[in-house]
């Protein structure tokens, strides 16, 4: 979900402070190593083009609200929280250079649809890992299915909360979004488990929190 363009000058200023803390944390605690591996650096750089790809792909909803999927969680799939939200910081910059132009609220945006979704992914991976059994099934469905479910719910309803607070005298359409979000968790929960199904079984080297001994092993072998 885009943010709109109109959003106060404070809360824009808020909000770049925010995203810029998440990027100097990111880059500080990225695994840059990985990035010389094999192809693993032209994987990366082709993740930022299908994330820019994918939220120029958008649908207006009301005035206000512009929605598209946002491919957070199989960015923390394949690369983890630090370089999964560096992916999906340079897709959505390159998304707002080819769009809109509204560099004031990207911040916004990135916190919204960037730092709260994969947190919510690697939430839900955690307590997958905790609680259920280590098996490729799990990781699919509840890793790749539930938490790019719950990754669409968490952006949704902070994009919401963002308009509903900052702009509370515009007319947002909020009756037709909240419809709307549940299609688009479905979206992108369907997205995210199959990409990540198809990655897993044909491509295991590109998802760096798939763990062959820990979900493929028999009997702790």
């Amino acid at each position: 979900m885009d943010l709109p363009s109109g959003l106060p000058s404070l809360w824009c200023a808020l909000a770049w402070l925010g995203a810029a803390v998440a990027l100097a944390w990111s880059a500080w605690r990225a695994p840059w190593v990985r990035l010389r591996e094999n192809e693993q650096s032209h994987v990366f750089l082709g993740a930022i083009v299908a994330v820019a790809l994918l939220w120029t792909v958008a649908a207006r909803v009301g005035p206000l609200v512009h929605v598209h999927l946002l491919g957070a969680t199989l960015l923390y799939l394949m690369f983890g929280g630090a370089l999964g939200f560096l992916a999906l910081a340079a897709g959505a910059a390159a998304a707002t250079f080819a769009g809109d132009g509204a560099w004031s609220v990207l911040g916004a945006r990135l916190i919204a649809a960037g730092v709260i979704p994969i947190a919510v992914s690697h939430l839900v991976l955690r307590l997958a890992e905790a609680r259920l059994p280590p098996n490729f099934f799990v990781y699919v469905f509840v890793g790749g299915f539930v938490g790019g479910a719950a990754a669409m719910l968490g952006a949704g309803l902070a994009s919401t909360a963002i308009i509903a607070f900052a702009l509370p005298a515009a007319e947002s359409g909020f009756e037709s979004w909240t419809a709307m979000l549940l299609m688009l968790a479905f979206g992108e929960a369907t997205l995210t488990g199959m990409l990540a199904t198809l990655f897993v079984v044909y491509q295991p080297a590109w998802v760096g929190t798939f763990s062959d001994r820990r979900y493929l092993a028999r009997n702790g072998r």
